[in-house]
Order: structure tokens, then C-alpha cells, then sequence
């Protein structure tokens, strides 16, 4: 039997796809939020579409200085939007100065 690339590339990079999902990201519910990130978050939330996912960090819960922010809309793919919206509010909370990691904002 043998075996071609054409079959074990796809199955490479499906189990390169399955190592980084939502599960290696740290996660928040929206109820754990404060209120000010929950309203953005409620905002967003019609825009995001299948696949897109928002992201947020804070330091202080009614500071809106100490509070990082964003999302990924318009994504290909849902492990996608996870690790851009992650990604993309870890440099705003680099910029903004604050110190809490971004988690993945996840509904449950």
C-alpha cells in the first residue's frame, strides 16, 4: 500500500489545526465581565458571525483605562478568530499598559 502526500498533508494539517484551540487560550464568560466590557461585548456580539470571537483583559473593574478590548470578526476560521481576537487585545492592553492577560470571551 502506498501511501501519498496529497492524503497525509491534509491529515497534518488538520491535527496542527486541533493543537491550538480554544482550550490552550484562557477563557472568560461575559457575566464575569465588568459592565463596561459587558456592554461592548453586547454590542459586538450581532457582528461576529460564525466564526468571529472577542477577547478582553482588565486590571481594575470600573477603571476604563485598566481595560483591554477587541475582537475578530470576518474570520475563515473559528480556531482563527480565537487566536486573533486574543492576539490583537493583548497588544491593545501592551499599549494601554494593562498587566492582566486577554482571555477568550466564550459563552456557555
Amino acid at each position: 500500500m502506498r501511501i501519498t502526500f496529497r492524503f497525509i498533508a491534509p491529515l497534518l494539517l488538520l491535527a496542527a489545526m486541533g493543537g491550538a484551540s480554544a482550550q490552550d487560550l484562557p477563557t472568560i464568560t461575559p457575566s464575569q465581565l465588568p459592565q463596561q466590557l459587558q456592554d461592548q461585548y453586547a454590542r459586538n456580539r450581532p457582528d461576529l458571525g460564525r466564526y468571529g470571537h472577542c477577547a478582553a483583559g482588565y486590571d481594575s473593574r470600573t477603571d476604563g483605562l485598566k481595560m483591554a478590548f477587541s475582537c475578530a470578526i470576518y474570520v475563515r476560521l473559528s480556531a482563527q478568530g480565537e487566536r486573533q481576537a486574543v492576539s490583537l487585545c493583548n497588544e491593545r492592553a501592551k499599549f494601554l499598559g494593562v498587566k492582566a492577560r486577554c482571555a477568550l470571551i466564550e459563552e456557555r
